[in-house]
């Protein structure tokens, strides 16, 4: 048993509706023109077909014109979601020009009394907008192959229905032939319902592929912010030799990912060689975001001991750390480099030591807690001698984590980097950067070295 045109047209009401919210959403989702298109074009056909059911009413003599000028306009607007797969608008004038001459035909056709005005220059319409159409979508771009799959097959039906229909009243006028039997406003509601499915599956596609876009989009931009980032990062680590310094120094941090929460710093006056490490809790942007603040702080603030500086940058910065609920363990020293004392103000750290030039090792324990922890502390400094051929050796926590992660790893951390034929800082500093570059690391890995030669070099005077 068939369906009658009623209730064909209140299931092509529902799915409309349906399609109208599916097209809707997707739009606002994606921002997609096809979307866009197809949810005005949903809409029109709506509109049109309402106006039709009109047909027997006081209204009638100016509903079917109408309804066949929106109807038109939504085909012009499908057509436009067609051509928005190569990135391609139709001329505006089409769709201010097209959908009113249609409907003047039909006006003019329906004065003159005719048994379908309008029908035949709707349907060419029709069949001519579906098959520009299909020549558009054939020459989307490839991407686009899930999406415009459905929109070739909605495309080719409406095609060739339309070219039925108006073979049928062309060939037939008076509607006796078995085609004009077929081709009933039940089957034409029948066609469009099917149709607009099809082109739902488009819709649901582009979502997808936009979607996976979008999140390949951020990926990249995400990935090039990292990478800029961690540029920036490396640029701000000091690279100079400090030419003219008796002291050879060598550094080098190794991120566990694209940026680190550790830093290093070094640089010197005609007084002072002043070295810092600092590792931040936590890994990432932020991390590095706060590392960089305080190694910027303790640049600033040179005041001429290492106490002194980390009291002031804790007056400016030490509210923003406990806001950020991050610490930040530091060790900050001063080196005389005309009596070779090291001042060192060891915040929470707890990872430097002397190696001695007679064998022996001397941990440079911590006696301060990190900086951020919100509590009043005393800052403590402890001065220590550099001997010649003494060695001052700083790392952060995951230097330990290269070995078995226990305390006991400092010293074997220092045996590799002091191993017998080392000639230079930076041979110290490789041996350790080798062991991190080799493998995976949860944490990052920061080690700084220094030396005081067993011949005194001439100093220069640092400008």
């Amino acid at each position: 048993m068939g369906l009658d045109i009623t209730t064909l047209r209140l299931a092509y009401a529902a799915v409309a509706i349906l399609l109208l919210v599916l097209f809707f959403s997707a739009y606002r989702g994606t921002r997609s023109r096809l979307s866009l298109c197809w949810t005005v074009a949903l809409s029109c056909q709506v509109g049109g077909a309402t106006l039709y059911v009109l047909v027997d009413l006081p209204v009638g003599p100016i509903a079917v014109p109408l309804g066949d000028l929106i109807i038109v306009l939504g085909l012009v607007w499908a057509l436009e979601g067609a051509r928005s797969l190569r990135n391609r608008r139709l001329p505006r004038w089409i769709f201010f020009v097209l959908p009113p001459v249609i409907a003047i035909v039909t006006v003019v056709q329906e004065l003159a009394g005719e048994q379908e005005p309008g029908a035949v220059t709707r349907y060419a319409t029709g069949f001519a907008i579906t098959a520009m159409s299909i020549w558009d979508l054939q020459l989307a771009d490839a991407r686009y192959r899930r999406v415009k799959r459905p929109l070739l097959v909605a495309s080719v039906i409406l095609t060739v229905f339309f070219g039925l229909r108006l073979l049928e009243l062309v060939v037939d006028p008076v509607a006796t032939s078995p085609l004009a039997v077929v081709a009933t406003d039940t089957t034409t509601t029948f066609v469009i319902i099917l149709t607009l499915v099809m082109v739902s599956f488009s819709i649901a596609a582009l979502s997808h592929s936009d979607a996976e876009e979008q999140l390949r989009s951020r990926e990249r931009l995400s990935a090039l912010e990292l990478s800029q980032g961690a540029q920036v990062q490396q640029a701000l680590l000091p690279f100079h030799r400090l030419d003219g310094v008796q002291y050879p120094v060598s550094g080098a941090c190794v991120p566990s990912k694209s940026l680190s929460g550790d830093f290093f710093d070094w640089n010197a006056d005609d007084a002072h060689l002043v070295i810092t490490v600092g590792d931040v809790m936590g890994k990432g942007v932020g991390a590095a975001m706060l590392g960089a603040t305080v190694r910027a702080g303790l640049r600033a603030v040179r005041s001429g001991g290492p106490g002194t500086d980390v009291e002031k940058v804790m007056e400016t910065l030490g509210d923003d750390l406990v806001r950020n609920g991050s610490f930040v363990t530091l060790f900050h020293a001063y080196l005389d480099r005309a009596s070779s004392t090291l001042t060192v103000l060891d915040a929470g750290h707890g990872l430097a030591l002397i190696a001695r030039h007679d064998g022996t090792r001397e941990q440079i324990s911590s006696v301060n807690l990190p900086l951020g922890l919100g509590l009043e502390n005393e800052w403590t400094v402890r001065n220590y001698e550099l001997g010649p051929g003494d060695r001052l050796l700083v790392f952060s926590d995951g230097v330990l984590e290269l070995f078995d992660g226990s305390l006991g790893s400092l010293q074997r951390a220092a045996d590799v980097a002091l191993a017998p034929g080392l000639t230079t800082m930076d041979e110290a500093v490789d041996r350790i950067r080798e062991i991190a570059d080799a493998g995976a690391h949860e944490d990052d890995v920061t080690v700084v070295a220094l030396e005081r030669p067993l011949t005194p070099a001439r100093e220069r005077s640092v400008r």
